[in-house]
C-alpha cells in the first residue's frame, strides 16, 4: 500500500471511516456519535482520558462491539456487523490492550500461529524479525517468560506478520518503561512509512507527538477536537482535568 498523500494535488485514500458512530454497553451509551477518519500510510492517535471511550471506538472498528448507529467504512465499504475475523482477513490487525500472545507457546510457535492468515512459515519468521531483529535470540524461549517490552514486541510482529493495510494498537506503553516505549513507537512509524496505517489509543499524549500525522480527542464519548498532536496539546491538560465540556 502506498502513501497516496505525497502529491500535493491528490486528495490521500481514505482507509477507514467512522460516520456517526454510537455504542453502549446494557443500554447506557458510551459512544456519541464518533466521526474519524484514518487515510492510507497515516498515524492517528485517538488522546483522552480514561472512560472517554477510546477502547470502545477500537472495538467497534475490529468487530468486537456493535455499533447501535452510524457508519463504519473500510476502504469504501460499509462493514456494519462483519466479525473480527472477518475484518482481520480484509487486513485489519487489532493489538489490544494487554499484548494478546500465548504465554505457554515460545516465540516461534506464537508467530507461525499467524500462518492461518494464508502466510507461509518462513515469510512469517522474516516479516517479522525484519521489525524485531531483537527477537531472533528469543525464537525458543517461552512467550510468558519474556519482560512486558519483549512481549509487546512479540504482539506487534505477530500483527505485522501478515503484512496488514490497517494496524490498531491499544494503549502500546501500558506499563511499559519510557525506553522501551520509544523504541516500539520508532517501529510504528517505520511502518507507516511503509504505507500501513495505524490507528492508535494512547492516554499519555506526550508519547505520540512526533510518531503520530494527526490526533483526535475525545471526552466522554465525544471527539472534542481534531487536528496535529502539537495543535491540540494545549487542550489535554483541561479535558484531562475534567474541565472540558461536551459539545
Amino acid at each position: 500500500m502506498s502513501h497516496g498523500g505525497n502529491d500535493a494535488a491528490s486528495t490521500p485514500r481514505r482507509l477507514v471511516e467512522l460516520r456517526g458512530v454510537r455504542a453502549g454497553y446494557d443500554g447506557i451509551e458510551v459512544l456519541h456519535g464518533v466521526d474519524l477518519t484514518v487515510c492510507a500510510g497515516e498515524v492517528v492517535a485517538i488522546l483522552g482520558p480514561n472512560g472517554a471511550g477510546k477502547s470502545t471506538t477500537l472495538k467497534v472498528l475490529a468487530g468486537l462491539h456493535p455499533a447501535s448507529a452510524g457508519d463504519v467504512v473500510i476502504a469504501g465499504r460499509r462493514v456494519n456487523g462483519a466479525t473480527a475475523d472477518a475484518l482481520a482477513r480484509r487486513g485489519l490487525c487489532l493489538i489490544p490492550e494487554g499484548r494478546g500472545i500465548f504465554p505457554n507457546l515460545t516465540v516461534r510457535e506464537n508467530l507461525w500461529m499467524m500462518t492461518h492468515a494464508g502466510v507461509e512459515r518462513p515469510q512469517v519468521l522474516e516479516r517479522s524479525l525484519h521489525c524485531f531483529p531483537q527477537l531472533s535470540d528469543l525464537l525458543d524461549r517461552t512467550s510468558g517468560t519474556l519482560s512486558g517490552g519483549q512481549q509487546q514486541m512479540l504482539a506487534m510482529a505477530r500483527g505485522l506478520a501478515t503484512d496488514p493495510a490497517l494496524l490498531v494498537l491499544d494503549e502500546l506503553s501500558m506499563g511499559l518503561a519510557p525506553l522501551v516505549v520509544d523504541s516500539l513507537y520508532e517501529t510504528v512509524r517505520q511502518v507507516a512509512d511503509g504505507g500501513t496505517s495505524v490507528l492508535l489509543v494512547e492516554q499519555f499524549a506526550r508519547i505520540v507527538m512526533d510518531v503520530a500525522d494527526s490526533a483526535v480527542l475525545m471526552v466522554q464519548g465525544h471527539v472534542v477536537d481534531s487536528g496535529h498532536p502539537r495543535e491540540i496539546e494545549g487542550k489535554l491538560t483541561q479535558a484531562y482535568l475534567g474541565g472540558q465540556e461536551n459539545p
